[in-house]
């Protein structure tokens, strides 16, 4: 990628790019966690949080740097939960096995199924609505706030007896 290609000659560019400098840096700490939780490798989730912002900077250059509006948080996290997804099929890096007996919030939360673990980190550590998190993931907002109730309530009763990771097979459902 030839970097010049894409910087935008006008002030106003400049300007544009700029804003989608600052959109980066504002959604960096919390895509890059929810990288390592999917994925339980720091040096993979830095990989595919690279990954997706290189592809959103080509995207925006080549819509012609429009203003950064909530769409596209929605499109770096559909990306990045993609490139988590593919990674861990590729089956290039082995994940550590749960560990039986958690000790600690993270712990369990690691222990969940992907697609819970995914509505957990989307809501407890990045911080994301019902609504943002339905509009990610394609599902209604109140299918969402009753998956995290189920997810919580399992979580509790995990953590005062521990259990294999197995036990969680049954959150979603």
């Amino acid at each position: 990628m030839n970097p010049q290609q894409y910087q935008p000659a006008s002030a106003d560019g400049q300007k544009q790019l700029q804003a989608f400098r600052s959109f980066i840096e504002s959604l960096q700490e919390p895509i890059y966690r929810l990288a390592h939780r999917l994925l339980q490798d720091r040096e993979l989730a830095a990989q595919e949080v690279e990954r997706t912002f290189v592809e959103l900077f080509r995207r925006q250059a080549e819509q012609g740097f429009v203003p950064t509006t909530a769409s596209m948080t929605t499109a770096a996290y559909r990306m990045l939960i993609h490139r988590c997804k593919m990674a861990k099929a590729s089956g290039k890096r082995r994940l550590k096995p749960g560990k039986l007996g958690p000790r600690t919030i993270l712990e369990a939360v690691d222990a969940l199924p992907d697609e819970v673990k995914l509505l957990v980190s989307l809501k407890y550590e990045c911080r994301l609505s019902y609504e943002e998190i339905g509009e990610i993931l394609e599902m209604p907002p109140e299918r969402v706030k009753k998956a995290l109730w189920r997810s919580r309530e399992r979580l509790s009763e995990w953590m005062e007896e521990p259990r294999s990771p197995l036990s969680f097979g049954l959150i979603m459902h």
